[in-house]
């Protein structure tokens, strides 16, 4: 959770009818928000808005490169040969402009508190302490091969059969252990010498790595002592590492799906577009389609750029380690749902999903441009929620409560843009198709708007541990629709 850090000390929170205090040793206890003043999370939109105008700009300049084809080139330099390298290139450009930009504004904030001495450094224990950041960056190298062999042995991912789709992750994941191998213990060091914290060190997932390890010994006959407890913390680590490990290869492939098609957008607005108005060939419908198909992957394209940041990311160094992840099966049930492969075998099958593009066969070109164009605002705002969680975006989990920009009118923008979008796509189609189909098709909005109402109220129960929530609720009553729900 990211906290105002004039905040000095930590203030156990009971539930209103659970005056039990909280083991310390079990758990880690949350922190009342201020009584007045901002909340870190105020300005994390900084950094998001960094991320989209340098998702622009990587596709204005793959565009006008070639870089898709014939790979990265800089200052003489050839960064990458493969199309695959040359997206993972502009992932990481993104990311590090995020990164940069939030660490800068975190300092900005509070320089005097920004940096916090390892307490051994400061005593002299130069041993222990390079002992206990060898023995971190060792067990990040174990859980991150362990990363590696999971998803070229797991079926649905197709590393042995050789599938195309989640090419760019297994790229990804390579690339990330040869990188952590060479570079992990330097950022290890300076992080435990120059940002000593206790909270975030029981929050890491290495932690939960020494205690599977020492798990896995104990296992042993004779030495069934060595086995340890496995506490809250640990299992809100499991939840938020469970996390990461379903949602970033998605976010990956869904880079891989938007980015090309913005690349080649700004390719054909420099060059096809002009020369379709100039030859006296563009009609109504052109216009539609070229605002349907340009706007949907700029928007995209960002939003995922944005939301890949948030889930491979957690550092102390941008204050966005995972406080708490969704404890309840329903929770989680009701997210997997909506994203691959779950979302097609749930309920694809039998009810008929919304197609974007459906609005487009109207023949009314008006029509199409007014709906087209509130479809696109409602994304916009889809991806507005995105962008003011900055570095802390992640379904499911709590990073930080953001109260600002589109969460300062309802508490799920995004949830209620989504289904505004499909609705406003769906809907007017519907007059056009036979009642069967028309039927099957409101049955699937209405299917999936349910799913993402079971998402917000998941969400908040899980959310409603955190006293900073609590607060955000009291300041923004309503879920979806201001002064309605």
């Amino acid at each position: 959770m990211t906290r105002n850090r004039k905040d000095k000390g930590l203030k156990i929170q009971p539930a209103a009818d659970d005056l039990t205090v909280i083991d310390p040793l079990n758990d880690i206890p949350f922190e009342e928000p201020p009584a007045s003043g901002s909340w870190v999370t105020d300005y994390a939109w900084v950094s998001g808005l960094m991320g989209a105008v340098m998702t622009v700009i990587c596709a204005i300049f793959y565009s006008r490169t070639g870089a898709l084809d014939n790979g990265v080139h800089f200052m003489g330099i050839q960064l990458t040969h493969t199309n695959i390298d040359s997206m993972l290139l502009a992932l990481v450009v993104i990311t590090a402009s995020m990164l940069l930009t939030e660490g800068v504004r975190l300092w900005l904030r509070d320089p005097k508190n920004f940096f916090q001495l390892s307490p051994r450094l400061m005593a002299g224990r130069y041993l222990a302490f390079l002992r206990e950041a060898v023995v971190n960056w060792l067990l990040y190298v174990c859980l991150l091969g362990l990363t590696v062999l999971f998803f070229r042995t797991a079926g649905e991912y197709g590393f042995s059969r050789n599938d195309s789709y989640y090419q760019i992750w297994f790229r990804f994941i390579e690339l990330a252990f040869i990188a952590y191998l060479w570079g992990g213990l330097p950022y290890v060091l300076l992080t435990r010498a120059f940002k000593h914290d206790p909270v975030a060190d029981r929050r890491d997932s290495s932690s939960l790595m020494a205690r599977v390890l020492q798990f896995t010994v104990s296992l042993v006959p004779g030495l069934k002592n060595l086995r340890p407890r496995f506490n809250e913390v640990d299992k809100k680590a499991a939840r938020a590492l469970l996390v990461k490990l379903f949602f970033t290869p998605l976010m990956t492939v869904f880079f891989l799906d938007h980015f090309p098609h913005l690349v080649n957008n700004f390719t054909y607005m420099s060059t096809g577009l002009l020369d379709r108005i100039a030859g006296g060939h563009y009609t109504h419908a052109s216009f539609n389609n070229d605002f349907f198909n340009i706007s949907r992957p700029f928007i995209f394209s960002i939003d995922v750029a944005l939301a890949w940041c948030g889930y491979v990311i957690s550092s102390r160094w941008v204050d966005n380690q995972t406080v708490t992840a969704e404890p309840t099966v329903l929770g989680w049930v009701v997210c997997l749902i909506c994203y691959p492969p779950f979302m097609f075998s749930s309920y694809g099958m039998y009810y008929s999903p919304p197609d974007e593009a459906m609005v487009l066969h109207l023949q009314n070109q008006t029509l199409v441009t007014i709906f087209v164009a509130l479809s696109l605002l409602s994304i916009i705002v889809y991806m507005l929620a995105t962008l003011w969680f900055g570095v802390r975006f992640s379904n499911v989990t709590n990073r930080g409560i953001i109260r600002k920009g589109p969460y300062a009118i309802v508490r799920h923008p995004a949830y209620a843009a989504k289904n505004i979008f499909w609705w406003t796509l769906v809907l007017p189609v519907l007059m056009y198709s036979g009642w069967k189909i028309a039927l099957l098709m409101i049955m699937g909005l209405v299917l999936q708007s349910w799913v993402y109402y079971m998402r917000a109220m998941t969400e908040e129960r899980h959310l409603s541990a955190d006293p900073y929530y609590r607060a955000y609720c009291q300041q923004v009553r309503y879920r979806f629709i201001p002064g309605v729900i």
